[in-house]
């Protein structure tokens, strides 16, 4: 048989070019082909493991590192990667409890228009998560208060349910550069219990109230400590200069109305100081108004009512939120949740977190985790 150089030498030229052009052509891409593709499960090292009781942190992690791969087993247009991480996350919790988490991403393979190759992405918004014993993205703790002298937290906002757990969005949803990015979360927990109380309306406004009183006379503080006037004869020496400069920028003709104009409206920096407090104090009042309002005309059965907020209301409230309406329900820790007898490596509640986007393949993955995933099997965990 001629080989390939002989036959390149003795072909005639324009046949040649098309026959490099067919044997360099752009390899075929499209998501149905990428979406023929059979990917991996492979283990990545481990991140940070800074657990107290190593073995038995490994033995949980890797017990739910086979849940999700009975869930996702073999993976179509992605690469599948899990690791372990443990500690190195600050939270109230962590009096109660040790934490640490399975991590999995899975990289899509796409279609590299540049070198006409269907190419594995070295980035990827697949993700899955099982954090124990700790709140992470599911909510934000909240620096302005506490409540009972305890810290309050946003959970992400509520999205229905999932297998009789209540569902909530998670906090990665935005546009990226890959397309729109989804993110899912609920809570796993002991039957009936709940490592989170909620905050009632009238516990937020009245924290909220005594906050930004407090707030309102320390800014007030600082203003009138930081805003100096004039003494009597810098503010003589201030006018003289005003009414010299009024002089040689005005005709001669308008040069009494001018100066009769500006002593009439003359206010000195004492007077001007003594106004600027007064407009800053009834901002403050009036900024708290809506919550005093709310607080003053509620029910006391509205006011036991769960606080639904958006992150807007908490700085300058003016109402409630909904879940229909994106809002997120604050709550603080319940230390009556945990069992303080057990050893701290055990978990005691579980959040499940996972993210995708719009990719063929990342839809399969985030269909996997909804339909496939057996959170019963993640909840007789707990307390073990």
């Amino acid at each position: 048989m001629m080989n390939l150089r002989k036959f390149i030498f003795q072909t005639p030229v324009f046949i040649f070019f098309i026959f490099f052009n067919q044997l360099f052509a752009q390899e075929p891409c499209n998501e149905d082909i990428i979406m023929a593709i059979k990917g991996k499960w492979a283990k990545r090292p481990d991140a940070s493991m800074n657990a107290g009781n190593l073995p038995q942190v490994i033995s949980r992690i890797d017990k739910m590192q086979k849940l999700l791969q009975a869930a996702y087993p073999e993976p179509i247009g992605i690469e599948a990667g899990w690791y372990r991480s443990a500690g190195g996350y600050n939270s109230s919790v962590n009096t109660f409890a040790e934490s640490y988490e399975l991590e999995a991403l899975f990289k899509t393979y796409y279609c590299n228009n540049n070198v006409k190759k269907i190419l594995l992405g070295g980035e990827t918004a697949n993700w899955f998560y099982v954090w124990v014993n700790k709140f992470s993205w599911f909510a934000d703790y909240v620096t302005y208060f506490t409540i009972n002298q305890q810290r309050v937290y946003l959970l992400t906002p509520a999205a229905g349910e999932l297998n009789g757990y209540k569902l909530y969005k998670g906090i990665g949803n935005e546009n990226r550069n890959t397309g729109i990015k989804y993110s899912r979360a609920l809570i796993i927990t002991k039957p009936g219990q709940s490592p989170y109380l909620s905050v009632t309306r009238k516990q937020f406004l009245e924290a909220y109230l005594s906050h930004m009183k407090e707030y309102n006379l320390e800014s007030l503080a600082a203003f009138e400590k930081n805003i100096h006037a004039y003494t009597d004869e810098q503010e003589e020496a201030d006018k003289k200069q005003s009414l010299e400069n009024i002089e040689r920028v005005t005709s001669p003709d308008k040069l009494a109305r001018a100066k009769e104009n500006f002593l009439k409206n003359y206010i000195t920096s004492k007077q001007q100081k003594v106004l600027d407090i007064a407009k800053i104090k009834k901002m403050g009042e009036e900024d708290l108004k809506p919550a005093q309002i709310f607080l003053a005309n509620s029910t006391e059965q509205e006011l036991e009512q769960p606080a639904i907020l958006d992150y807007s209301n908490i700085i300058s409230f003016k109402e409630f939120s909904t879940d229909a309406k994106g809002g997120q329900q604050m709550v603080r820790i319940n230390s009556d949740y945990f069992n303080n007898k057990l050893p701290k490596y055990i978990p005691q509640f579980l959040i499940v977190y996972w993210s995708w986007n719009t990719e063929k393949p990342s839809i399969d993955f985030a269909n996997h985790i909804e339909n496939n995933f057996n959170f019963k099997a993640l909840q007789a965990m707990l307390d073990k």
